[in-house]
């Protein structure tokens, strides 16, 4: 049984016994009017503590915000009560005791209890046993100094006594807290201590780390092609190439075979540090088949690429499905031959937006693999060829934080056709930087573009 539905039946059971003493009252008031008055205040207590602690109960395992706000209007409540009491008396009204008891008792019991529940949450983490025994200490010291005042104001016996007691044990509860509080300082500073050298430890590794990532980059970018050999065999064209981390998933990838060049965009499994290593395997692997098994074909060239990535990824015995999704063409001329895992081609011809679509397998180890499709195309000059990742179109952006999708591409593709090829770097790039606005990049990104 929850403490909340145990809070009901004490406030039912106070209904309950207001009515059975106000019946008893007034049908004994005559037979005890020596003693009437002491009953009266006496039930009064008794009916006023089973009603507080009710309320106390309902609300002790509310959620902190709401228990909050019980606290403040609880303590609202008391206080109006005292004033109230306060002026009456000024004024000789009726009513002051009553006033005063349910000021006094409102707050002791009822807004104290859950005051010290919610110290005790606040604190939970840092508290020990002998703390918590504090926070119960002030509860029974404040208790204790608000009732001797309400005694002392209603000249009962017995409030200096309770006023003595409260103040005696407050006076202990401050030179705990205080104790506490100097242990709490002196742990707070070993904890300082050690957390300084640990983050001078996390910085070093992190240097180390970095610095190691960034070599890394240094020998991804000697594997891959230079700009300058690519704008040397195609003047007019762009590589867009962001990498999400220091080192990537995706890269280009040319070589020259003779009048054929062979230029790619290829999307790794994964990005980061797991991406580079899987793109050196499959770089690696892309230059093989061209140089030593001294293949054009690009399909023949993805087909034997599978298979020397397969090879390098199952010598330990280990069932390894990374690879790599691939958009590869060879230009000799205007005579364009084109294969692709899982990425497509577009290309302008006479100034319409054409695909072809991929093979739907990547470079790897797959289910039921099938030798990859050689696409021939014959373009004019001026014709342009985009090969790209699935990185721009998958990054999330926007008003409403959705992918950037392939429309789009198309559309800024279309609507820049005309231009210079090496303006279209930049138009992707600011859509890129516009889209994407404060969020994080979600993944690497490479698009090739090229004119005859």
């Amino acid at each position: 049984m929850g403490t909340n539905k145990i809070g009901k039946y004490f406030l039912v059971i106070s209904l309950f016994y207001l009515i059975i003493l106000t019946i008893v009252l007034e049908l004994f008031a005559d037979r005890i009017e020596l003693l009437s008055g002491v009953i009266k205040v006496m039930s009064i207590l008794f009916l006023l503590l089973i009603f507080f602690i009710g309320i106390v109960l309902i609300y002790y395992n509310s959620s902190y915000e709401k228990r909050r706000k019980v606290i403040l209007l609880i303590t609202l409540i008391s206080i109006i009560l005292f004033l109230i009491a306060f002026i009456s008396k000024l004024f000789a009204l009726p009513g002051v005791v009553i006033e005063v008891i349910l000021s006094v008792f409102l707050f002791s019991f009822s807004a104290l209890p859950l005051i010290i529940k919610s110290r005790y949450e606040n604190r939970k983490i840092l508290l020990n046993n002998k703390v918590l025994a504090l926070n119960y200490v002030d509860l029974f010291s404040v208790i204790l100094l608000t009732m001797g005042f309400l005694f002392k104001f209603m000249y009962w016996p017995g409030a200096t006594f309770m006023m003595i007691i409260g103040v005696l044990m407050l006076f202990f509860s401050l030179i705990g807290w205080n104790i506490s509080f100097k242990k709490e300082v002196k742990l707070r500073s070993i904890i300082e201590e050690r957390l300084k050298l640990s983050l001078n430890e996390i910085e070093v590794k992190n240097k180390e780390i970095t610095d190691s990532i960034n070599y890394a980059k240094r020998i991804q970018d000697a594997i891959f092609p230079s700009f300058d050999f690519i704008k040397k065999n195609i003047p007019n064209s762009f590589i867009y190439y962001k990498p999400k981390d220091i080192v990537a998933g995706d890269f280009y990838w040319a070589e020259k075979i003779g009048d054929i060049f062979l230029i790619a965009a290829a999307d790794c499994t994964g990005h980061g540090v797991p991406g580079a290593l899987v793109s050196v395997v499959c770089c690696n692997a892309l230059n093989r088949s061209v140089n030593e098994f001294k293949l054009t074909d690009p399909g023949l060239i993805l087909d034997k690429t599978r298979e020397l990535v397969i090879e390098s990824f199952s010598k330990n015995g280990e069932n390894i499905n990374d690879g790599m999704d691939i958009s590869l063409v060879s230009i000799m001329g205007n005579k364009i031959k084109w294969a692709g895992a899982n990425n497509p081609l577009w290309y302008f011809q006479d100034n319409e937006l054409k695909e072809i679509k991929a093979n739907k397998q990547s470079i790897g180890k797959t289910d039921q693999s099938k030798p990859f499709t050689t696409h021939i195309l014959d373009l004019n000059i001026n014709d342009s060829l985009y090969l790209f990742t699935d990185g721009l179109a998958d990054q999330f952006g926007g008003i409403k934080g959705k992918k950037f999708k392939y429309k789009q591409i198309e559309e800024l593709l279309i609507s820049s056709n005309k231009l210079d090829i090496s303006n279209q770097h930049q138009i992707l790039n600011s859509a890129l930087i516009k889209w994407k606005g404060n969020l994080e990049q979600v993944d690497d990104i490479c698009v090739i573009g090229i004119r005859l």
